[in-house]
This record gives structure tokens, sequence and C-alpha cells, in this order.
């Protein structure tokens, strides 16, 4: 039995990518249909950054508070994924560890958002993963992958098929403030360099590609071993 944990980008929960979504809750269900496990850990996304800028407006400072309203929004995001997935989906949505592992019991697909201050959805990912020894972290972000610089910036960057989880860290380059978490944070890949987890990252918005992660085909994205 395949055990997967896949992590959604919040950026993929807007009213424009509906359609999106439901092409990958179908592909989760033909998965566990197959007698694979997996869970899902959602981002916070645009609603979060709503939020969080919302609260900053109106005066609130505290980086704290901030990512508790980020975890929130995430949370929002699992619950209405895990409304997709039907009787398939274990609820309510998981808001720590223990739950979490009470969840997984049950034989159900998981989906949850964040945990708690000052950590990303891409680290909860990381700690799910190495909880259950899951034989792969699908990371689907908006990008097709890790490249070799930021393809944002630079006409030239170059999409790598392969990395060493030991070379991952110099072409990370992003920000660590609430609710604009990147492709991973120091957090996750430290989980991910501990433990030997077999990361791919791909593009959340070619759904496509994630089935193809599902049925073992890494050649969609980057692998880091």
């Amino acid at each position: 039995m395949r055990k997967v944990v896949l992590k959604l980008t919040g950026k993929l929960f807007r009213k424009e990518h509906a359609n999106k979504i439901n092409e990958i809750v179908g592909y989760i269900t033909e998965f566990v249909g197959s007698g694979g496990r997996i869970a899902v850990v959602t981002g916070g996304g645009q609603l979060a950054r709503d939020y969080i800028e919302l609260g900053a407006e109106a005066g609130l400072r505290s980086r704290s508070w901030q990512d508790v309203i980020g975890v929130a929004a995430s949370r929002l995001n699992a619950l209405l994924f895990a409304s997709l997935l039907d009787e398939h989906a274990y609820l309510p949505i998981p808001e720590s560890i223990e739950d979490f592992l009470q969840a997984w019991s049950s034989g159900k697909v998981v989906i949850m958002g964040g945990l708690q201050p000052g950590q990303s959805t891409n680290a909860v990912a990381a700690a799910i993963a190495e909880l259950i020894a899951a034989d792969v972290l699908i990371n689907a972000s908006v990008v097709d992958g890790v490249y070799n610089k930021d393809p944002n910036r630079f006409a030239d960057a170059r999409l790598l098929k392969h990395v060493k989880v030991e070379k991952l860290r110099e072409y990370l380059q992003q920000s660590f403030m609430p609710g604009k978490y990147e492709l991973l944070d120091p957090v996750a890949l430290g989980i991910i360099e501990r433990s030997k987890l077999r990361v791919v990252f791909l593009n959340a918005l070619k759904p496509l590609k994630i089935r193809h992660a599902l049925k073992g085909d890494f050649s969609v994205g980057t692998l880091v071993e």
C-alpha cells in the first residue's frame, strides 16, 4: 500500500481554479480506490493574505496573531477540500498531531491546514510525511518544480529534474513572513533532510501532473532525494 502526503498551495483555492480543484479531487478518489493512503495539507493562500493584510491595516502588528489568522484560513481551505471528497474524507479537520493520528487510523483521506504559529503548512506536510513514513511527499505549488534561480526574475532559469537534498537549500530563496511562505521554509527543509524524505515538487495548476505523481511517475516535476 502506497502512502502519500500531498501539499496543496493555498493559491489553488480561488474561484477561477474550481475545475482544477475538482480534477485533483477525482485523482485522489482514483488513488484511494486503487488501495492508496493519502493525507492532504492545504495552504492559506490569498484568503490568509487578505486577512493578514486587513489586520495589519487595522493596526495588528503581532506576527504570531498574523500566523494564527493564516492557520485559520488554511483550515477553511481544508474544510472546503474535505467537503468535495465527501465520504472519502475524515471530519472534523485535525488541529493537532494527536488529531491527525486519530484521523489517520480511520483509514480515510485526512485533510488538514496549519497547526501553530510560526510553522508553515509546508512544515506540517513534511512532519506528517515523516510521521507516517510516507513513500513520497508531493509538494504542489504554482511553479513546475525547483529552478536553479528564480524563474519570475530570470528568463534563463532552468528547471531541475532531480536534486539531492543537500543541494536543495542552495536553490531555495524565499520570504518567511506570515502568509508568504513559498516552496519550503527552514523547518520543512530540516525535516526533509533528517528523514531523507522523497519529495516531488510540481505545479498544482496542472492537475494531471498530480495524477502522474500519485501513480509513481516523478518525471512531471523535480524529484528530491
